[in-house]
């Protein structure tokens, strides 16, 4: 019996920890771990440092996950009763579990986008009165760089110091989701800072591209993280001998790992040029990091071509009702992207051209 092959492209989340990565957790002595919340933690310890130094913030956190991030951040920049501006299609807004609103006490106001970044004019209306005693105060405006749903686009960095400047004007804090941002760092061939340096705080996930098991970092200035600590706590994310896990993301934040990134977007490309050369009523979105999106443009059953797409091997991820996304990671080579090109088309093709 052949054995079916499996390419898992839902997500840069499946990824897992690379030989080193093992290396380093095999090689962890007592000593490098302790007691986390009490800050005693060696090995968590420097990558907070570590990660803050290569983010460009004064101080950080080593967190759960970037949800627990996200909420952290928010937590430590609002207080409740205040009116958040979170973008129509965010992470934040859509996927997770309204925890502004149901933890924070937050208000969320969403605003429109052209692939994340929005217009100004539109967004200046959004701003509330802050001396009106109706309303709640518009107190801080977030963005997420890449952006998931608009298919892993990069924000460049003076987009980013003009909502800096918005943030500035209206008396905003700013909150950056950068799940992926070393994606748009590697993507650009920019410094990841030329991102960072623009706003309050920061979220970046060690376990999506950076192959990490779990964990994510939250970065701003050392009163901010003060703060973040307190919540994390809060909300249950105080760890203890935290280190052994800590110990992947050390090797996550090499230079030579980021780097491994540019891999997952000549991949990106590869498979969306191979895809599009299909003659199918289907659009493919030009990735610009690891994210493709192949948009069905005739009525499909869209549930049923990735049921069958997963009885071929290739694991696939619906954003709606007409966009499949896919996602390179580590652990996806150039034979993978072939083989899946090869059963997405005949897949499609099925389905598509009845």
């Amino acid at each position: 019996m052949i054995e079916l092959k499996i390419v898992d492209l839902r997500s840069d989340t499946v990824t897992k920890p690379s030989p080193e990565m093992w290396e380093m957790l095999r090689s962890l002595e007592n000593s490098n771990i302790g007691d986390d919340v009490e800050g005693e933690d060696p090995t968590v310890n420097e990558l907070e440092e570590k990660a803050a130094k290569i983010i460009g913030k004064e101080a950080s956190l080593f967190v759960t996950s970037g949800t627990q991030g996200n909420l952290v951040s928010l937590l430590s920049l609002t207080k409740p009763g205040d009116e958040i501006l979170l973008e129509e299609l965010s992470h934040i807004y859509k996927n997770e579990v309204g925890s502004a609103a149901r933890i924070g006490g937050l208000m969320v106001r969403t605003y429109p986008s052209l692939k994340g970044i929005p217009r100004f004019d539109q967004l200046q209306k959004l701003i509330r009165d802050k001396e009106d005693i109706h309303e709640p105060p518009t107190t801080l405006f977030s963005i997420e760089n890449t952006h998931n749903y608009h298919g892993g686009v990069i924000i460049q960095p003076e987009r980013i110091k003009d909502m800096r400047d918005f943030s500035k004007k209206n008396d905003l804090k700013l909150h950056l989701d950068g799940a992926r941002i070393f994606n748009a760092s590697v993507g650009l061939k920019v410094p990841v800072t030329e991102f960072t340096k623009y706003v309050d705080s920061v979220m970046f996930c060690l376990s999506k591209g950076l192959s990490c098991p779990v964990g994510s970092i939250v970065a701003g200035s050392k009163d901010f993280i003060t703060n973040a600590r307190r919540y994390r706590k809060m909300l249950g994310g105080g760890m203890r001998q935290a280190g052994i896990i800590a110990s992947f993301g050390l090797i996550a934040l090499e230079q030579n790992w980021i780097k491994r990134l540019e891999e997952d977007h000549k991949n990106a490309k590869q498979f969306a040029e191979g895809i599009e050369s299909y003659d199918l009523p289907i659009k493919v979105h030009k990735p610009e990091t690891n994210i493709v999106i192949v948009e069905l443009l005739k009525n499909s059953r869209i549930f049923k071509i990735i049921t069958e797409l997963g009885k071929e091997g290739i694991r696939s991820f619906n954003i709606s009702k007409e966009k499949i996304r896919f996602v390179t990671h580590y652990g996806i080579d150039e034979d993978d992207i072939q083989y899946s090109i090869q059963k997405i088309g005949k897949v499609l093709s099925n389905f598509l051209s009845k």
